[in-house]
């Protein structure tokens, strides 16, 4: 049984662990692992960058061992010698150094091949194995798994020939260092990645001017400290009920339904939180820091329910989701893509002194020749001489995504066909690709970003390892089936 996996961050380290214990029963498996040489055993979120980006995440509630939460906790303890690690934030290249262990000792005892190459294409042949192709080899597998991490970043404005224009971030150590002396540097976006970007920026590049644009001018929250959720009404029996009485749909309304009287169960107040239009925006976050015990269970309300979350996305109607994501999706995503209490506080006290300046309303970008002009609402127009995007990484795919040559091909070809709400298309829980021309491909898996419009909200790393352990099942019960 010949398996490849294309990608070696969360996901495909997820991959390589489950075919590594399979392996212990089957030797006659064999495993090979492609990736890029920057971001190989980390992906881009973890690779070696600058220490002072932080994770989001506290140590305790990270792992890439899903039977062992404290797995990360007890990396760094023995280590790195740590003292009471678990409610810590860690800089990101760390835990890029724990995947790294971890890869390297399930290379070792799986004995997989490594190819440090971007994969070209994949075809199936006739005989139902898929054939991948490398810029050196190609090779014939039983199954693949498909984890290419995140799609390319956004470039809403089309600047990306501006020579000014830094169109991917990461690394900063990298980006950061191109931007002339006493530059003025405007950030495109105000969520974590223009956290990142502040904080490089405040430690390392004082001489900068930076100014930060977005439409609504406001950052995500910040988290919060509170116990974990004890959910009555978002539960597996009531999910199961609910989608027996409504022909295997649930209406959003009784989403909504729950989680209000979730709070009142839990004793919370929505006013302030999930009913403030002005989450991320100064004052807000001024009074997150003086009391973050109310938002920190409202965050969890939200966090815990990552385990429910495919069942309860996709038991919505396509209406259904369209309205959560023009009601609700940008009060749900400032609440649990929260960053660091310690980060919110150099923020804060950053922007009361004018160190930096955010603006919202912006309406346009106009590139000239060594500079840009920033369109705002209502307001005069801002003028900087670099700009960073911290847009995000695209969400919609199609054929035409020339920056990300495997998922053009794979796309133009119809092994995978794009999803309404982004990414491409699977079934779950196996996560098989699905294929606009062959049905469901049980031995082709996709994971991580690039499915999250159907696996919504698997923004985190648990998430996303734990969907290797259903997909190798699958495959092992797939490939014996079909002998």
């Amino acid at each position: 049984m010949k398996i490849a996996i294309i990608g070696m961050g969360v996901a495909g380290i997820g991959a390589l662990r489950e075919w590594t214990r399979e392996k212990e029963n089957n030797p006659s498996i064999e495993i090979t692992v492609f990736g890029d040489e920057d971001t190989f055993g980390t992906g881009a979120p973890y690779q070696k960058d600058n220490e002072k980006l932080v994770m989001n995440q506290a140590a305790g509630t990270i792992t890439i061992i899903p039977e062992n939460k404290n797995d990360f906790v007890e990396w760094l303890q023995s280590t790195k010698k740590e003292t009471e690690p678990a409610v810590k934030h860690y800089p990101r290249e760390l835990f890029g150094d724990y995947l790294k262990d971890r890869m390297s000792d399930w290379l070792f005892q799986s004995n997989a091949e490594i190819i440090k190459e971007e994969v070209e294409s994949v075809k199936i042949l006739a005989n139902n194995q898929l054939q991948l192709t490398s810029s050196s080899t190609v090779k014939d597998f039983d199954a693949i798994h498909l984890c290419i991490g995140g799609l390319a970043y956004k470039d809403p404005y089309q600047l990306i020939n501006h020579p000014n224009f830094i169109v991917n971030p990461f690394p900063v150590k990298k980006t950061m260092p191109l931007i002339p002396k006493g530059a003025t540097v405007g950030v495109l976006g105000t969520g974590l990645t223009g956290i990142d970007i502040f904080r490089y920026a405040h430690y390392n590049r004082p001489d900068l001017t930076v100014s930060f644009f977005s439409p609504s001018g406001r950052f995500k929250s910040i988290r919060g400290q509170a116990d974990a959720i004890d959910y009555r009404f978002f539960t597996i029996e009531n999910i199961k009920r609910a989608k027996e009485k409504n022909n295997g749909f649930i209406p959003l309304e009784i989403y909504v339904e729950w989680f209000k009287k979730e709070a009142v169960y839990q004793e919370l107040s929505l006013k302030d939180n999930w009913e403030n239009n002005q989450l991320g925006s100064k004052e807000t976050l001024k009074k997150e820091l003086t009391d973050s015990k109310e938002i920190g269970a409202i965050q969890n309300l939200l966090h815990d329910m990552s385990p429910f979350l495919p069942d309860i996305w996709m038991a919505l109607e396509e209406t259904d989701k369209q309205r959560f994501f023009d009601l609700y999706y940008e009060k749900w995503d400032k609440l649990r893509s929260s960053f660091p209490v310690a980060t919110a506080k150099e923020l804060v006290a950053a922007w009361q002194a004018n160190s930096i300046a955010v603006s919202d309303n912006l309406i346009d970008v106009i590139e000239e020749e060594n500079s840009f002009k920033l369109v705002l609402k209502d307001q005069a127009p801002k003028y900087v001489d670099y700009i960073i995007n911290a847009a995000g990484t695209e969400k919609k795919v199609s054929y035409q995504v020339d920056r990300m040559p495997l998922l053009r091909q794979l796309i133009n070809e119809r092994l995978l066909q794009p999803e309404t709400f982004g990414g491409v298309q699977i079934s779950l829980p196996d996560f098989s690709a699905v294929s606009q021309r062959h049905g469901i491909l049980h031995t082709l898996k996709v994971h991580g970003e690039l499915i999250s419009g159907v696996q919504f909200g698997n923004n985190s790393v648990n998430m996303v390892s734990e969907s290797a352990r259903p997909a190798v099942k699958d495959i092992l019960h797939h490939l014996k089936m079909s002998k």
